[in-house]
């Protein structure tokens, strides 16, 4: 299973806000997207210099967040019996209040039913 990265973004704005700058904001949403597998169906590696998910196609608010240790952060993601029908499901991204990146994992193509409800947790280390 790929591992999901915290994104360089996110760790240039974290030393910003420990340096007196702007506040860090909270993570607040993931995104899900369809972009982030090749032609043969593997996952493609995530960068972290990613500003955005490869090709977004649904952003929602987080369904929960926890910390399970001292260095790291789960944020869980939910996707209904109704939401993103048919589409190949390859990348989710964590995002903070302001929608910027924050961490991104990318995985082989799920394709989602009408019956099934997906879960999705995306855990960054630190």
């Amino acid at each position: 299973m790929a591992e999901a990265i915290t994104v360089k973004g996110y760790r240039q704005r974290l030393a910003t806000a420990m340096a007196g700058g702007a506040a860090i904001k909270k993570v607040a949403f993931i995104a899900f997207g369809d972009g982030g597998h090749n032609p043969d169906f593997t996952a493609k590696a995530p960068s972290d210099t990613q500003t955005a998910l490869n090709h977004e196609v649904l952003r929602k608010p987080l369904a929960a967040i926890t910390q399970e240790d001292t260095l790291s952060l789960t944020g869980r993601g939910v996707l209904e019996n109704s939401e993103l029908i048919g589409i190949k499901i390859s990348e989710a991204a964590l995002l903070d209040a302001d929608g910027k990146l924050v961490g991104v994992k990318n995985f082989a193509p799920k394709v989602k039913e009408r019956d099934e409800r997906y879960e999705i947790s995306i855990k960054l280390r630190f």
